[in-house]
C-alpha cells in the first residue's frame, strides 16, 4: 500500500523551488468565507496537468494515486466502527463476530463513558497521541521552518525530524522486529529455526542505551544469518517478504540512535537562522533531555487503545471469525491512512460514549492552512470535524479560524428533530462566548458528506505530493 511504502524523497514544496498553483475561490473551499463544499469538486489549474479518476495531474499507477483512493475509501472506517459501537453484543454476534470477541468489543467501550465535562481533556489527549511532535522544541523548530528561505535548513529540519520519529518509536520498532523474527520461523525447518531464536535472543528490551547493541546483532549477526538461508534455500515466498520487512525495521530502528539523531541536531547548528532560535541551547542539553524522556508515556496510550489493538489484531488474523476479517482490514486501512508520506494534515479518530450516548468522530486539522484572501497574508487553522451519533445520524463540519475569526459549514442529518436557524444560533452564542467572531456560518440539513480532499485541497497540489511507482 502507498500509504504505509514510506518513499523516501528530497524535501519538495519549497516556495522558491516551484510555481505556486492558481486557485480559482469557487474551485477552492474554505479558505475564507464563504465555504463552498457542494461547489469544490476538483482544485488546480486544469490546463496545466493532465487529469485522472483519481484527480488533476495525478498518475493512475502512482503512489499519490493509490493514497487518493484510499482517502476515498476512509468512509469505510465510520461504517466498520458504526457496527462496533452502536450494535451491541448480540448484533455483533449476528453479523459474524465470535462471542468473545463482541464481549472485548463491548468491554473495550466502556472506558470510552464520558460526561460532558470530560470531552475536552479526552479530545486533547488524542490530538495530542497523534502527533508525535508537539512541545515548544517543535514549535520552535516550526517557526524556523516557516521564516527561512534556506532549502538546506529546510532539509536539515526535516532530516531530524525524521531521525526524532524514529527513536521516538524505538520500543514499537524492536517490537515489530521481534514479532517478525518469529514469524519467520514458522516457515524454516527445525535446525535453522533453532539458530534463529538463538540469534533473537540477544535482542534486549529498547532503551536508549540498549539502542547500539540489538542494531549490531541484526545487522551483524540476524540479518546475515537470514540472506545465507534465502541463498541456500532458495526460499523466494513469504520469508523472503518478512526479511525484507525485518531490514526495513532494521533500518529505522538504527536511525533512531541518539548519537544518529544528536548528529542531525548539529548539523542545524551549522545555521545562524536556527542559531537565532536555539542558541541557548545546546547538543549536550538536548542529549540529556532526551535520555530523561519515557517516549511510551509520552506517546499517550491509553487503556481502551491498547484493547482496541488487541482486537484489530485478533480481527485481522481470522481470530474473530474469518467471514469478518475483510471489515477488521477495512478498519486498518482507514486508520492507516495518516500514516503516508503525502498527508499533510494531522488525522485522528476516537469513539466516544458520550452522556450514554455511542459517537464515532474523526478530525482532519492543517494548523497552517493558507489563506490567499487574508490582507494580512497569515495562515489560519482549518478543521474538518465528522461524528456520527447513535440514533441520530452523521454531522460534517468544516471550520476555518484565524485572528479570533471563525468561519463555519455544517451539515446535519434530516432527522434531527430541531431547526436550522435554532442550532445556527446556538452555535453563534457559543463561538461568541468563546471570544470568537462569526465572520461566516452556514448551517444545511441533509447534505452529502463532504469529501477530505475537498475540504483539504492541498492533497491534489503537486507542490506538496510526488508522483513514484515502485
Amino acid at each position: 500500500m502507498s500509504n504505509i511504502l514510506k518513499v523516501t524523497t528530497p524535501a519538495l514544496g519549497y516556495e522558491n523551488a516551484v510555481n505556486k498553483q492558481n486557485l480559482n475561490q469557487e474551485d477552492n473551499i474554505g479558505i475564507r468565507p464563504p465555504l463552498k463544499p457542494d461547489n469544490a469538486a476538483e482544485t488546480g489549474n486544469k490546463n496545466q496537468f493532465s487529469s485522472s479518476k483519481d484527480g488533476p495531474g495525478i498518475f493512475q499507477e502512482s503512489n499519490l494515486a493509490n493514497f487518493i483512493r484510499t482517502l476515498q475509501d476512509v468512509p469505510k472506517l465510520r461504517e466498520v466502527m458504526g457496527k462496533l459501537l452502536f450494535g451491541g453484543t448480540e448484533h455483533l454476534i449476528e453479523s459474524g463476530i465470535r462471542a468473545q470477541t463482541a464481549k472485548d468489543i463491548s468491554a473495550m467501550f466502556q472506558l470510552l463513558n464520558l460526561s460532558s465535562d470530560e470531552v475536552a481533556k479526552f479530545l486533547k489527549k488524542q490530538t495530542e497521541g497523534s502527533n508525535r511532535l508537539h512541545g515548544p522544541m517543535f514549535d520552535l523548530l516550526r517557526k524556523v521552518m516557516s521564516e527561512t528561505s534556506s532549502v538546506e535548513l529546510k532539509f536539515s529540519i526535516l532530516e531530524f525530524l525524521k531521525k526524532y520519529n524514529d527513536m521516538s518509536s524505538g520500543s514499537h520498532l524492536m517490537h515489530n522486529i521481534q514479532s517478525e523474527i518469529k514469524e519467520i520461523q514458522k516457515y524454516m525447518f527445525h535446525q535453522d529455526r533453532e539458530q534463529l531464536e538463538a540469534l533473537a535472543k540477544q535482542l534486549q528490551p529498547h532503551s536508549l542505551t540498549t539502542n547500539e547493541k540489538n542494531t549490531s546483532v541484526l545487522k551483524n549477526q540476524i540479518i546475515p544469518f537470514l540472506g545465507r538461508y534465502i541463498s541456500t534455500t532458495g526460499n523466494m515466498g513469504k520469508v523472503r517478504d518478512l526479511i525484507n520487512l525485518l531490514t526495513y525495521n532494521t533500518s529505522r530502528y538504527e536511525n533512531g540512535a541518539l548519537d544518529s539523531v544528536m548528529q542531525a541536531f548539529r548539523k542545524m547548528e551549522e545555521f545562524p537562522a536556527f542559531q537565532k532560535k536555539f542558541g541557548g541551547m545546546t547538543s549536550e542539553e538536548v542529549a540529556k533531555l532526551f535520555e530523561r524522556v519515557d517516549f511510551e508515556k509520552a506517546a499517550g496510550k491509553a487503556e481502551w487503545s491498547e484493547k482496541f489493538l488487541d482486537v484489530m489484531r485478533a480481527g485481522i488474523k481470522g481470530q474473530a471469525g474469518t467471514q469478518t476479517r475483510e471489515m477488521f482490514l477495512n478498519l486498518l486501512n482507514g486508520m492507516l491512512v495518516n500514516e503516508s508520506v503525502y498527508m499533510p494534515l494531522l488525522h485522528t479518530a476516537f469513539p466516544l460514549i458520550l452522556e450514554g450516548v455511542p459517537i464515532f468522530s474523526e478530525m482532519w486539522i492543517d494548523p497552517d492552512e493558507e489563506s490567499e484572501n487574508s490582507p494580512s497574508g497569515e495562515n489560519g487553522i482549518k478543521i474538518l470535524l465528522k461524528f456520527d451519533m447513535k440514533e441520530v445520524g452523521f454531522f460534517d463540519i468544516l471550520m476555518y479560524y484565524q485572528n479570533q475569526k471563525m468561519s463555519m459549514v455544517m451539515h446535519y442529518p434530516d432527522k434531527l428533530p430541531v431547526k436550522g436557524e435554532d442550532i445556527r444560533k446556538g452555535i453563534s452564542e457559543i463561538l461568541k462566548k468563546n471570544g470568537m467572531e462569526v465572520e461566516y456560518l452556514s448551517v444545511e440539513k441533509g447534505k452529502e458528506s463532504i469529501p477530505v480532499s475537498v475540504a483539504f485541497p492541498k492533497l491534489y497540489e503537486r507542490r506538496n505530493s510526488v508522483n513514484v511507482t515502485i
